[in-house]
């Protein structure tokens, strides 16, 4: 597996965009990724539409999750009142 890394001189970020976490990938190394798929298209990516951010990348990037109910664990859906 190829990993493209990202990085920018200024080390800046923002917080525009939003993502869809699919899956999950390791690379040689034991590094974990995140699988997310590309709002931007398919057209010109090596990747079909998706990209690989490192779980560092997400955590900085994350200002909020959005999940299925089902995906709860039970106790916690039933403090929600799900």
């Amino acid at each position: 597996m190829v990993i493209i890394k990202f990085w920018t001189l200024n080390y800046l970020v923002t917080d525009d965009y939003g993502m869809l976490i699919v899956g999950t990938a390791t690379d040689q190394n034991g590094n974990k990724f995140y699988k997310i798929k590309n709002s931007w298209g398919t057209e010109g990516h090596i990747y079909n539409g998706y990209f690989y951010a490192s779980v560092a990348y997400v955590k900085l990037q994350t200002v909020g999750i959005a999940v299925h109910k089902d995906a709860l664990p039970k106790k916690l859906a039933k403090n929600l009142g799900l």
